[in-house]
């Protein structure tokens, strides 16, 4: 992928971060740490009535160890609008964890790139700050990024999230069992871009992928809102209790006063209106049955808080 000059890298909305110990990331392939510095982002809070040309993205992918419990060895992500690109955020996130051999084969990254990297609760503090007040944008077809990215949070991601996978069967309209890969989406809508297997480059292409499919669906669909766009994509419910523990999970939602179901924190995405007119595929259950995306790790991975 051709080198972006333009918008600022590492550079987040500010907050009450300041205070905090200060953030140091390390970019792939960078000599030396990088302070992470905030930056003031005109973002008001996006809610379902907010239109697609007004709303703030942020496009996520992760590279992992590649083996349960799949921590992260890299945060990669590009805030932006329909009509421009606003910051990136990039780092590597310091693991100690074996990486399996397919996934380092795929991602390139060796334990010795990790060396000084922030740890991954250091990494996504600085991330959560990046995409504050922002429409989460991944493209995996079981939601692994966002919940790796949440995983261990005191609350849920309150993020609205969108799924280009689920957003490009329902604008190409694709057969409903197809999991499309990036790179397939990148080459059917002619883009100028490589997945490449760096969790940054596949942002970039995620996000890039995404403009392109919210265009074809404004001009085909009519979306003028970001609540349409979520209507008429629902969320996947995934179980991800491990197989030992699924038993005894299953026995506690079935006990008096069991709450929810087992699995990943939902999105507190904001109501839409109903609009849908498609509804996307679930994922089957459990960490075995996910697809390998093209242009990523192929593992999803996260490291617990």
């Amino acid at each position: 992928m051709k080198p972006y000059k333009g918008p600022p890298r590492n550079q987040g909305v500010a907050s009450d971060f300041v205070g905090k110990k200060p953030l140091y990331l390390k970019p792939r392939g960078a000599g030396e740490l990088v302070p992470w510095e905030e930056i003031a982002v005109d973002a008001p809070e996006v809610s379902g009535k907010t239109p697609l040309d007004e709303a703030q993205f942020v496009a996520l992918d992760v590279e992992t160890t590649g083996n349960a419990p799949f921590l992260v060895l890299e945060i990669g992500a590009e805030r932006f609008r329909l009509d421009r690109t606003l910051s990136f955020f990039d780092t590597l996130v310091d693991c100690r964890a074996p990486i399996n051999p397919y996934a380092r084969k795929r991602h390139h990254i060796d334990r010795s790139m990790l060396i000084g990297a922030p740890e991954f609760k250091d990494a996504r503090r600085g991330f959560l700050r990046f995409a504050q007040g922002a429409v989460l944008v991944e493209h995996s077809h079981d939601a692994f990024d966002t919940w790796l990215v949440g995983r261990g949070l005191e609350s849920p991601l309150e993020h609205p999230i969108i799924d280009t996978t689920a957003l490009a069967r329902l604008v190409l309209d694709l057969p409903k069992g197809q999991t499309p890969g990036l790179a397939r989406l990148v080459d059917e809508l002619g883009l100028d871009v490589t997945p490449a297997h760096a969790a940054l480059d596949d942002a970039r292409a995620t996000a890039m992928v995404f403009r392109a499919l919210i265009a074809r669906a404004q001009a085909s669909l009519g979306w003028t809102t970001v609540g349409e766009v979520l209507a008429a994509l629902p969320r996947p419910v995934i179980d991800r209790t491990p197989p030992s523990r699924r038993g005894s999970a299953a026995a506690a939602n079935q006990s008096p006063g069991a709450r929810g179901r087992t699995g990943p924190p939902q999105s507190a995405a904001p109501v839409a209106p109903p609009r849908a007119t498609s509804r996307a595929r679930s994922g089957r259950r459990g960490r075995s049955s996910r697809h390998r995306r093209s242009g990523s790790s192929g593992s999803p991975g996260g490291s617990q808080a």
